[in-house]
């Protein structure tokens, strides 16, 4: 296994060269740690605590929340090289609305779910 190190995009420095940071490694390793986002370490973990509870949901409860048009649940087979394997991934809007929908099939419990992703935005 190759060992690469995570690049790291900080938002406190110019925008203009945060933009080209990004567009050179996702055109290169395609991910990166983002720094100094002004997001709260609590509201961070409460997410995270979120996903964890959706992506262990059985295939059928997480396809509820899809498909990925363009917001939603999706999952693609990946690797070429014996590397095979399932990628899952879960786009959500910013809009109230979406939120308010999505939540019911996102969460276990929606009204926190909203609550806690609309303090986010």
């Amino acid at each position: 296994m190759v060992e690469v190190e995570l690049p790291i995009i900080d938002l406190s420095i110019e925008r203009s060269e945060v933009s080209k940071l990004i567009v050179k490694t996702c055109s290169g390793i395609g991910f990166f740690k983002v720094i100094n986002h002004g997001v709260p370490e609590d509201v961070i973990a409460r997410m995270e605590e979120e996903s964890l509870g959706f992506f262990a949901k059985p295939a059928p409860e997480k396809q509820r929340a899809g498909p990925a048009n363009p917001y939603g649940y999706g999952s693609k087979t990946i690797g070429f090289n014996g590397d095979v394997g399932e990628v899952e991934y879960l786009l959500i809007g910013t809009h109230s609305h979406f939120i308010s929908q999505a939540s019911k099939t996102i969460s276990n419990d929606p009204l926190k779910f909203r609550y806690q992703y609309s303090y986010h935005m």
